[in-house]
């Protein structure tokens, strides 16, 4: 028997244009995610400015029937703000309101869906300049904002050079990473560089524990130094977890169980314990990506795929004092969301989440993240080893005296270990 959950769609009545944005979907019902580039260099979606790449939406609409989408487009500055001062056709070409054309229905699965593509640019929408840029997705029949998404476009007009390494202050030099770097600007010339170039350090694509707003600690020649211990600190966190239910007749790799029950799959992972303050153990990840993927194999996995609840366990004697324990991983789009935070279960002496996915393979993580807080950490949960394998995104903008948007000059990616 087929089902479809009947979820109450809420459109996020305090969504503000001047307000940063976040990776987010405003209705329960849009499920599965994914902005992806063309361009394999970069996990992050970015595209070069004047090129072929595009950038690919995909996501799941949980219904019998479809809904028609548009989507526009919004430019930003380097903390994900809205830019002032400038309208849509000084950024794009193209229409503003376009709609979401390219859509197909689930297949023999339990589970009602309709999956949804995009790829843009087109050769009639088209970007006139780099830099941080948010996709809007809109509801036709509402009107209503249905997701936002953040994506790049870059225009290569600097080298970056990488420095990355162990801090050598004593509390640090085991659990964290020291991300240094040099930036060659000789093609974009200043009277100003300390006000007018600023660089973004990214993790794993978490924006949560994202360093914004770095200026450079030294300048000469064209050359822009980014060293500061204080600001270029990561946290080096652990190897993820990894959970594979491609196949739900079967239990895959961190899987204890799978039943179906009210009309839904339902997967228990193993239990997990913490892993802080415990010896480092280098497994192989993919630092916190996932993948859709149905076993066995047959037709597109992206409309064959079924969905389950996951039931994350996260033991633990004792909660935690005053923080909260969030499932972590690119599961939750890099950003710190509600639907991924833990229950403490004083009777069996765990934290819980109850999490709907779809078939797949999942890197995820326990972290936490104390009042007041703006990231998650792995100290207490999950444990933080120096030797951690981590992806690096280094972004670097450039706003003129006179230029009316900030622009993205250089983008480097890389691993350090």
């Amino acid at each position: 028997m087929k089902s479809f959950f009947t979820l109450s769609i809420f459109v996020c009545c305090s969504f503000n244009l001047s307000a940063s944005f976040k990776n987010e979907a405003f209705t329960p019902t849009i499920k599965s995610v994914k902005l992806e580039s063309s361009n394999s260099n970069f996990d992050l979606p970015i595209i070069t400015l004047n090129s072929a790449e595009q950038i690919n939406l995909s996501f799941d609409l949980l219904s019998n029937d479809a809904k028609e989408f548009s989507y526009t487009f919004m430019k930003c500055d380097a903390l994900w703000e809205k830019s002032e001062n400038i309208f849509y056709h000084d950024f794009a070409e193209g229409m503003e309101d376009q709609f979401i054309t390219d859509f197909e229905f689930s297949e023999n699965t339990t589970t009602n869906y309709i999956h949804y593509t995009l790829d843009f640019p087109s050769e009639e929408s088209k970007f006139l300049i780099s830099g941080n840029y948010v996709l809007i997705v809109k509801d036709v029949e509402s009107s209503n904002v249905v997701m936002t998404q953040k994506f790049y476009v870059v225009e290569s007009k600097t080298k970056i050079i990488p420095a990355p390494k162990i801090p050598i202050t004593f509390d640090f030099k085991n659990t964290h990473h020291l991300i240094n770097f040099t930036v060659n600007h000789s093609l974009v010339p200043s009277d100003n560089p300390m006000n007018e170039f600023r660089a973004v350090v990214i993790q794993n694509g978490r924006y949560d524990n994202a360093k914004y707003n770095l200026k450079p600690s030294f300048v000469k020649n064209n050359q822009l130094l980014f060293d500061d211990e204080k600001f270029n600190m990561f946290e080096a966190g652990n190897e993820y977890r990894i959970l594979d239910f491609r196949d739900l007749k079967q239990v895959g790799q961190g899987v204890e169980e799978i039943f179906y029950q009210d009309s839904i799959y339902h997967v228990i992972p193993t239990i997990d314990y913490k892993r802080a303050y415990s010896k480092y153990k280098q497994t192989f990840d993919n630092n916190g990506q996932f993948y859709i993927e149905k076993k066995p194999s047959f037709g597109n996995p992206n409309l064959t795929s079924d969905y389950a609840y996951v039931h994350f366990r996260f033991a633990r004697k004792i909660p935690l004092d005053s923080s909260s324990v969030f499932v972590l991983g690119n599961l939750n789009d890099g950003e710190i969301k509600r639907t991924f935070k833990m229950t403490y279960k004083d009777s069996l002496e765990h934290y819980e989440a109850h999490i709907l996915l779809k078939q797949g393979v999942y890197d995820y993580a326990y972290a936490s993240k104390k009042i007041g807080d703006q990231s998650l950490i792995w100290e207490n949960t999950d444990g933080t080893h120096y030797q951690t394998k981590n992806t690096y995104t280094i972004l670097i903008y450039y706003k003129g005296f006179n230029d009316e948007s900030e622009t993205l000059i250089g983008v480097k990616r890389f691993i350090f270990q």
